[in-house]
């Protein structure tokens, strides 16, 4: 019972803040509490729905790639941050078709609106991101999720080279898989931890170097 009520309250919850509406580039954002934050995977299942828009700005569909060699993103990215839609509430949703079982790993990337610069402002980068797999009539299973910050990476010198320092915003969704026919990944990007921005969502594969 108390599991049930729980669940309720964080549906009603969702709810509430996707009435809200959008918010925009410049202004805060109403959504993403810290308990609609930490709910489960299972929450999310609605992404999969077939009555999910793949259609920007609430998301996109694209074709598989797999290149002979090296790797290859088979991705799409927000045209803005209002996405948002009901059944994935503020979440942008990209459909990977074509799969053919072949390997891939499902990644979340947050598109900042200007190169992110000091420590500060990426570690306060806010980036969740979830992933499915369907193969044949089996439905859509859960391939992972993932609920980071930006990673900020020092500046470092070593025989030969040095590298600047430099901001992680791009996070792979579990350890990759295969044998789907189609994948889905859904995610929410948001500068300082509220500022809701552009999202990249999809998988990268391919077998490596020749």
């Amino acid at each position: 019972m108390k599991r049930t009520t729980t669940a309720l309250i964080l549906f009603a919850t969702t709810r509430l803040l996707t009435a809200c509406g959008p918010a925009s580039e410049e202004g805060p954002l109403p959504a993403e509490s810290e308990a609609v934050e930490t709910q489960t995977q299972a929450l999310y299942e609605s992404c999969t729905d077939s009555a999910v828009s793949l259609v920007q700005p609430d998301g996109a569909a694209v074709t598989f790639q797999y290149p002979h060699c090296s790797y290859a993103d088979s991705a799409a990215t927000s045209v803005d941050s209002t996405y948002d839609q009901t059944l994935c509430a503020n979440k942008f949703v990209t459909e990977v078709q074509a799969v053919n079982g072949l390997p891939f790993t499902p990644f979340v990337e947050l598109v900042p609106a200007s190169e992110v610069t000091t420590q500060s402002a990426c570690e306060g980068a806010a980036i969740t991101g979830y992933a499915w797999g369907l193969a044949g009539r089996g439905g859509w299973v859960s391939l992972g999720s993932v609920v980071t910050n930006g990673v900020w990476h020092p500046a470092s010198c070593g025989n030969l080279f040095c590298f600047p320092a430099s901001c992680q915003l791009r996070f792979d969704i579990g350890t990759g898989a295969s044998g789907y026919n189609k994948v889905r990944v859904a995610g929410f990007g948001a500068a300082l931890g509220i500022f809701k921005t552009r999202v990249k969502t999809g998988v990268h594969g391919g077998p490596g170097p020749c």
